[in-house]
């Protein structure tokens, strides 16, 4: 029997052909999760989106990214994975899913402080959480962050750079530039571009051998070229960043 279209029933079948409709993780797809979620009544001890990314999250942790199928969720669960796709419905929803729900690990903090305390403090704790979880983080090249926990952190970042004088515009140019670059260093580090001191002490030795006829100033510098891992490359980054966005604020007309 088909649900009436104004029945409980009618209203969730039709919220999920809208989610359906739409590519998963793109800005239509976000508003039709969100209002499905405020329609949908939740089963008490039944299973929830929580749990499933939660368990799923686990799962890359300990197993990689390719291990995350949705039959091998439903056992790590115990659960039959088939009663995964009323909360998903593909892997790839899920994938996108986890990755918010990764991004909830984040403390934030707090607002009262100086806006470059902000910042640091903001882009640190992003990095440690993005740490935590590399085999997921490739994952956040593949789409744009719009989840209820990405909303968040957003919320709170551009609230702080508003309440401390930057201009609606260059709030927003702040807070993408030093997002892209936490997330731009964790892409390399999870991709295996993270030297190890064997690894750079090779890399040296192969400056060291090039001609000082051809590359003199590599061939010159080829133990310091590969003298910074990536911690002391961050660093300078962050610092580089918050130092230019000082000086870039005290020139702007105020808000």
């Amino acid at each position: 029997m088909t649900p009436h279209p104004h029945t409980e029933a009618g209203t969730e079948a039709a919220a999920g052909a809208e989610v359906e409709a739409a590519e998963p993780g793109s800005p239509a797809w976000w508003q039709a999760r969100y209002a499905e979620r405020d329609r949908r009544r939740p089963r008490q001890g039944g299973l929830t989106l929580g749990r499933i990314t939660a368990g799923a999250l686990e799962l890359a942790d300990g197993e990689g990214l390719d291990a995350l199928t949705m039959r091998r969720l439903g056992d790590h669960l115990r659960v039959r994975h088939t009663s995964l796709y009323r909360h998903v419905a593909s892997r790839e929803e899920l994938l996108i899913a986890t990755v918010d729900h990764m991004l909830g690990e984040i403390r934030l903090p707090e607002l009262d402080g100086d806006w470059r305390a902000g910042l640091d403090g903001g882009a640190r704790e992003f990095r440690r959480v993005l740490a935590a979880h590399p085999a997921v983080v490739p994952l956040l090249t593949t789409g744009q962050l719009l989840g209820p926990n990405a909303l968040r952190a957003r919320e709170h970042a551009l609230a702080q750079l508003l309440a401390h004088g930057w201009s609606p515009r260059s709030a927003v140019h702040v807070y993408l530039t030093v997002t892209h670059f936490v997330i731009g260093a964790a892409v390399l580090d999870s991709g295996g571009a993270a030297r190890t001191a064997g690894q750079r002490a090779a890399m040296a030795e192969l400056f060291t051998s090039l001609s000082p006829r051809t590359h003199p100033v590599v061939h010159r510098h080829a133990g310091l070229l590969n003298s910074l891992d990536s911690e002391a490359e961050f660093e300078f980054g962050l610092r580089t960043l918050l130092y230019g966005l000082g000086h870039l604020h005290a020139e702007e007309e105020p808000a």
